[in-house]
């Protein structure tokens, strides 16, 4: 191998010429020595490997899941009572605070009008979440380690019903992205909520910090239920009855310019 190797260096030298002009153009490429394989024989280049192009990550999309009002002659339901009168519930804030709920006995509901049962409903001033038994094995499946479903009579009803408490509360409100937000300061006399939010408008979340959650509540602003898209798309699926999403991980509608009347220009006096 090694002769064969040296009477091909040979036969190059001989071949480059010593001095004279460069190369004329249209002209074959002379032989290089990186050009000979060990053997002696040319190198065959191989067609350059197409790149493909940088896969870009598709983030995850959230959704507020609250109850539709639209409904004509929807239900009211009361806030949540101890069946068992011995026992009291210490808030109406109770079951949506982002906190899995100790044992609480038996619970029920009161339903003021009567009116055609609804999947999804947001009961009594502390705004509930009370779900039908479908709806119910939805979140079941898809977020069992995200949610908390507590069995409640509802008033009239024989099929069962649960209370959904979302048992995350994330950090994840993406102040700049909202429409408005307003924080409570140590101005406010309350120095336990100094940091969270007083009002929020337009809510929008970073789904970079949600840590792969399906189902939470918004550190500061506990007041929106949270859901994943795989869980809404769920939902319409089954077809549920009383439920609305409202995305949050989109930009912001821009405010609209209000139209002003144009000025009537007088007619020049003569």
């Amino acid at each position: 191998m090694f002769r064969r190797l040296t009477e091909a260096l040979r036969v190059l030298t001989r071949r480059s010429p010593t001095r004279g002009p460069g190369p004329t153009p249209g002209a074959p490429r002379q032989m290089l020595l990186s050009d000979v394989a060990a053997d002696g024989r040319p190198r065959t280049k191989k067609p350059a490997a197409r790149r493909s192009p940088p896969r870009t990550t598709r983030l995850a999309r959230y959704f507020d899941l609250h109850d539709d009002f639209r409904i004509p002659g929807r239900p009211e339901l009361s806030d949540p009572v101890a069946v068992d009168v011995r026992r009291k519930l210490d808030s109406v804030w109770l079951f949506t605070s982002g906190a899995r709920v100790r044992s609480v006995g038996k619970l029920r509901l009161a339903v003021t009008p009567p009116g055609l049962p609804l999947d999804f409903s947001l009961a009594g001033a502390g705004l509930t979440p009370v779900v039908s038994a479908r709806v119910a094995s939805v979140f079941r499946e898809l977020a069992p380690d995200d949610v908390q479903l507590l069995p409640v009579e509802v008033e009239d009803r024989d099929e069962p019903h649960f209370i959904l408490v979302a048992t995350r509360l994330v950090r994840c409100i993406d102040d700049r992205a909202c429409e408005e937000v307003i924080h409570y300061t140590a101005e406010d006399g309350l120095p336990e909520r100094v940091g969270h939010y007083r009002n929020v408008r337009g809510l929008r979340v970073d789904p970079t910090k949600t840590n792969g959650a399906r189902v939470f509540r918004t550190w500061g602003w506990p007041v929106s239920l949270i859901v994943s898209e795989g869980i809404k798309e769920a939902l319409e699926h089954a077809g549920i009855a009383g439920a609305r999403f409202a995305e949050v991980t989109k930009p912001p509608r821009k405010p609209r310019r209000k139209k002003t009347a144009a000025k009537k220009s007088r007619p020049k006096r003569r």
